[in-house]
């Protein structure tokens, strides 16, 4: 699946919801579909700076394609990191880079979140952009 067919899958997926309620129930529940990781990898090298709540990203970039596996202490945080790593795991750096999350304006997903988590999604939205630049080189 195309990186552009995923990001409509999830505007797709939003649309089906009337109310922010149901839209917050549906990304915990995606947070709570992403694999555990194993609790050794909860160390600073993968910790995401600028989150209030804990989150750690592994990438692993396997020739020129980055899959993001994580884990976070809040359940949203968590449902963030699944909307994002959907999107962009098993894409090249140079799809990552060219594809800005834009679909988060679409399903209004900042604007119903409060300030602090809002920061934390922009600081998970530079961290996987810092791994896309970092393994072109």
């Amino acid at each position: 699946m195309s990186i552009q067919e995923k990001i409509n899958q999830i505007i797709e997926n939003f649309s089906y919801f009337d109310n922010w309620e149901n839209r917050y129930e549906y990304v915990i529940d995606l947070g709570k579909k992403i694999p555990k990781i194993d609790q050794s990898l909860m160390i600073d090298e993968f910790k995401v700076q600028g989150c209030t709540s804990n989150l750690w990203v592994i990438p692993k970039v396997d020739g020129d394609i980055i899959s993001f596996n994580g884990a976070s202490d809040s359940v949203i945080v968590q449902g963030l990191f699944a909307i994002l790593s959907t999107v962009y795991s098993g894409e090249t750096a140079k799809e990552i880079i060219n594809n800005p999350p834009n679909f988060l304006e679409k399903i209004e997903l900042k604007e119903h979140l409060g300030p602090s988590r809002a920061n934390g999604l922009n600081s998970l939205i530079k961290h996987i952009n810092s791994i896309a630049k970092n393994s072109i080189i």
